[in-house]
């Protein structure tokens, strides 16, 4: 009985020791988590697409086509929902569509401008070292001086001391505006959980579409 008593002992002894190495080793699991994130889409964005005119009508496919002139040019935005609601699809399509209007136009005509600022700002210090070249009485004048080339007269030598903080600021600031007609929106697409794209499109024929449609309204 005593012996079947010092066995189960051990025995716990060892089931405890392992657990309590397990617990040990294991990482923090909750760091190597964030730690290790990292930035993917499950769907391939696009940007800006042109569209071109075969000049010498040789081309039965874009990659043989001799380009001549555009003929449309597509721009695809994207845009958070940040929800699951219809209110919230319908407002992050409004944002798609005029990111895309946003993009086109930069595509067109974009104004950069780069400045820089530089600030220094000097503090000067001084600090008394009183570095005593010789015994000083209690009534005695003591002079000083920044040379230190008297090392018999009584002198407290003082240091002056720069603190020069420099600050280097550039801001660059982009603009771009202009007039987009015949322009449309040809796709809507929900892509992701919470993430809609707008894709715009820009042709000839809606371009003279445009035209006509001014005409004959006025």
């Amino acid at each position: 009985m005593k012996t079947s008593w010092v066995m189960l002992a051990a025995v716990l002894t060892l089931v405890g020791c392992s657990s309590t190495k397990n617990k040990a080793e294991q990482p923090n699991s909750v760091s190597e988590a964030i730690g290790s994130q990292k930035l993917s889409s499950n769907f391939k964005r696009q940007g800006v697409k042109l569209e071109w005119e075969c000049s010498w009508g040789t081309g039965w496919a874009e990659a043989t086509c001799s380009k001549g002139t555009i003929k449309a040019i597509e721009v695809t935005a994207y845009a958070p929902s940040f929800g699951n609601s219809e209110a919230n699809r319908e407002v992050a399509f409004g944002v798609a569509h005029d990111m895309a209007l946003v993009k086109l136009n930069r595509f067109l005509n974009d104004e950069v401008t780069s400045s820089r600022v530089m600030k220094t700002l000097t503090k000067s210090v001084e600090k008394a070292n009183d570095k005593l070249k010789s015994k000083i009485q209690t009534q005695e004048v003591v002079s000083v001086s920044d040379d230190e080339s008297y090392p018999d007269s009584n002198v407290a030598t003082r240091e002056n001391i720069n603190e020069v903080v420099r600050t280097v600021t550039e801001s660059i600031r982009t603009q771009s505006g202009g007039i987009l007609k015949g322009v449309r929106s040809i796709d809507e697409l929900i892509v992701d959980r919470q993430t809609v794209a707008v894709t715009v499109r820009w042709d000839k024929d809606s371009a003279k579409a445009v035209q006509e449609i001014r005409t004959r309204i006025r």
